[in-house]
């Protein structure tokens, strides 16, 4: 394999056309996943659900009206046996016949559908928030795609950046070996070591083109598999408030247990309504017309539960309890949340001591690894020390890529737990 074939397998191995690369950002996996991602569509669903019981409560304060028809023959009915000469008493007929229409109308209810209304709102706000809380672990999940394969994307410029070196200097010695300075064997050490390389770019770009599947999944979001990930920006690392969707959805869950506090009251107030009944049949109200006429019948109800023997009061008993396990889950989250914060503090400062060795270790893998390419060239080192020490500050190099993308992640891990998203 000459020269000009090992450089066009480096250039297909780890390069794109430029032009028909794609960039991306976390903010755009985060945008998309906020509008595509099924838990999105369910917002839509739950307003349309809470219309339709907002309806449904609102129509309570319309009139009722039911229809009734219908037809007996009995095989006996009450008589009089009473005999007064003269005097005929009417009988009831045994085949009786109605239909009729009936008209309830609500007057007052105590606030009893105002304050469902109420509690039906409440619930939405509650579902709402659950879907946030739900998508918010999903861009968690994002997250951690898009900096896993930060990391492979940064691999593979090492890579490439160390293939570059290798083929330079198999040049170098291609010279030297044609002059009699080195062995050929040497030669075929640094051949073998670039097909290694190789290797490592096929099993670098298969992980992320799994990693980049995942993330498109996740976000919704197409993705080409040349595609670059730029690192994120941090905006304001010194935000120290929190705007995590789990605090809300405390308070919502705390105020719809409020809202059916109020409607436990509201349902032990008197109840005022109308009613009206017209009809056509016979007997009607009259037990001894035996004709088909028209009959009707108006009226008001009063209604008013006295004493419920305590159920109402023991239901809100019951109500103020889950309020009190509302907040224990609140100050339980809150305790995990510093627990995870601290430890992103922790993992921070680790990092950057690292960070600041890994520079110092690069700086000297880089002198040796100089040092013995000088004296391979010489002949007075072989080209597997040179491997060696060029593997050390490749690895030396990998590790300091991988901690500044860590030490990155574990800043937007922090914001992201204190609810904070002003990255891009």
């Amino acid at each position: 394999m000459n020269n000009s074939s090992f450089l066009i397998i480096i250039t297909l191995l780890f390069s794109s056309n430029i032009y028909s690369q794609q960039t991306i950002t976390l903010k755009m996996c985060h945008d998309s996943a906020e509008v595509n991602f099924p838990l999105a569509n369910q917002i839509e669903k739950f307003e349309q659900i809470e219309q339709l019981r907002q309806r449904n409560l609102s129509s309570k304060y319309f009139p009722t009206i039911n229809f009734n028809a219908k037809g007996t023959y009995q095989s006996e009915v009450v008589t009089l046996s009473v005999n007064v000469p003269g005097v005929v008493f009417p009988e009831v007929p045994k085949a009786q016949y109605s239909a009729n229409i009936e008209v309830n109308q609500l007057i007052y209810d105590g606030g009893s559908i105002n304050a469902a209304q109420k509690v039906s709102k409440q619930n939405l706000l509650v579902d709402l928030q659950k879907i946030n809380v739900d998508m918010y672990k999903i861009k968690e999940q994002i997250n951690n795609l898009y900096f896993k394969c930060l990391l492979l994307q940064e691999n593979t410029i090492i890579l490439k950046l160390t293939y570059e070196t290798i083929f330079e200097q198999k040049k170098v010695l291609i010279s030297a070996v044609n002059q009699g300075v080195v062995l050929e064997s040497e030669l075929d050490n640094l051949n073998a070591e670039i097909l290694r390389i190789e290797q490592q770019t096929i099993e670098i770009t298969a992980a992320k083109t799994q990693v980049l599947k995942a993330l498109e999944i996740l976000s919704c979001f197409t993705i080409v598999n040349n595609a670059q990930l730029k690192l994120p920006s941090i905006i304001n690392s010194k935000n120290t408030s929190f705007n995590r969707p789990e605090y809300l959805l405390f308070d919502n869950q705390s105020h719809l247990l409020d809202a059916s506090i109020q409607l436990t009251q509201k349902k032990r107030m008197p109840t005022l309504g109308a009613f009206a009944t017209g009809g056509f049949g016979m007997p009607g109200y009259d037990m001894f017309r035996d004709d088909i006429h028209g009959f009707f019948l108006v009226g008001a109800q009063f209604q008013w539960n006295v004493w419920d023997w305590k159920q109402t009061q023991r239901e809100q008993q019951q109500l103020s309890i889950k309020k009190l396990i509302i907040e224990d889950n609140r100050e339980l989250f809150n305790k995990n949340l510093s627990v995870e914060i601290s430890e992103a503090d922790l993992r921070k400062q680790k990092l950057i001591d690292l960070i600041e060795k890994d520079k110092a270790i690069i700086e000297l893998q880089s002198k040796i690894r100089k040092r013995t390419e000088d004296q391979m060239n010489n002949g007075t080192q072989t080209s597997a020390d040179f491997i060696r020490d060029l593997n050390s500050e490749k690895q030396a190099r990998i590790n300091l890529e991988s901690r500044e993308i860590q030490l990155l992640q574990a800043e937007v891990d922090e914001l992201t737990l204190k609810g904070i998203t002003n990255y891009e």
